[in-house]
């Protein structure tokens, strides 16, 4: 069925692109990997759950929306307590010369990130600026699955406003995340997972919030405060990247249409041609010529 953007778990320790690579992680191999280091940053956000992180020797206690950030060469691992299990999070990984770039006009947030970090690992964001982190690690793994001529500039700055908001918090002191945002978030992270693994479904944000106990409205806003857009837009989002991939396979386009929960074929090609700028037979007239589409 439909690709969907939670990747499966892979154990090496390498990068393989070279500026930053991006992970979403949703399974039970956290606690499979020993301590180990490497030679660049890893930005650990933990979406659901709970677990202790371990770096240098120092353990943090993590919850819902916390952050660790770890710099090259510190031994690091996760520690989960209880049964193994499905941990929802992102990993960031920056090598250090992109750090670098993006740092050098910004000589505050360069003293903080290339400084010593020992102690200061634990970043334990507001609200609103945990809420605005999440968002843009969504719209970076978007990003990053994207093969244009915008995507290196746009990943830019994504990532350099990820890290200037890890400056801004990571001096400050631990706070304790209130229960209330906790289960906020858990609520929404079980929404977004059910919409990606649902996508051939009839969906509506009305259905979604009976299904999950949670008002129409409510729903909505929190769930672009933490996504960076609606759910109507997210099921419509995934949907067609979920389309566009089946295409590229080889997949007919009224086949990958009803695949991936469009009941009208014109409703489909008009929403792929304003989101892609370029129709679904132009894609699958690409994919035939073994070439890649320009979207």
């Amino acid at each position: 069925m439909a690709q969907i953007l939670v990747n499966p778990f892979d154990h090496r320790q390498t990068m393989q692109r070279e500026n930053y690579e991006i992970f979403h992680y949703n399974n039970p191999e956290t606690c499979t990997c020993p301590p180990h280091q490497h030679d660049f940053y890893e930005l650990f956000c933990l979406l659901d759950d709970s677990l202790d992180y371990i770096v240098e020797g120092r353990r943090y206690a993590m919850k819902p929306g916390s952050i660790i950030l770890i710099a090259p060469g510190q031994l690091h691992r996760a520690d989960v307590p209880g049964p193994v299990r499905s941990i929802d999070r992102f990993v960031l990984w920056m090598s250090t010369e992109y750090v670098r770039a993006l740092t050098g006009p910004l000589p505050h947030f360069r003293y903080t990130l290339l400084g010593d970090m020992t102690g200061r690992n634990l970043i334990q964001p507001d609200d609103d600026t945990g809420a605005m982190m999440r968002q843009l690690l969504f719209a970076l793994q978007r990003e990053s699955a994207r093969d244009d001529a915008d995507s290196a500039q746009l990943s830019r700055s994504i990532v350099t406003q990820l890290l200037i908001y890890c400056s801004r918090c990571v001096t400050r002191a631990p706070e304790t995340l209130p229960r209330r945002a906790e289960l906020r978030y858990h609520e929404i992270v079980r929404v977004y997972g059910y919409i990606l693994t649902h996508l051939q479904e009839d969906l509506s944000v009305a259905g979604l919030a009976e299904m999950f106990f949670m008002d129409k409205n409510t729903l909505t806003r929190q769930f672009k405060r933490l996504v960076g857009m609606t759910p109507g837009e997210c099921i419509r989002h995934n949907r067609l990247e979920a389309a566009r991939q089946l295409i590229l396979s080889g997949v007919t386009m009224q086949q990958a249409c009803a695949e991936c929960g469009f009941s009208d074929y014109s409703a489909f090609y008009r929403a792929f041609r304003a989101t892609y700028g370029i129709s679904p037979r132009a894609v699958a007239a690409a994919a035939d010529r073994g070439g890649a589409a320009a979207v």
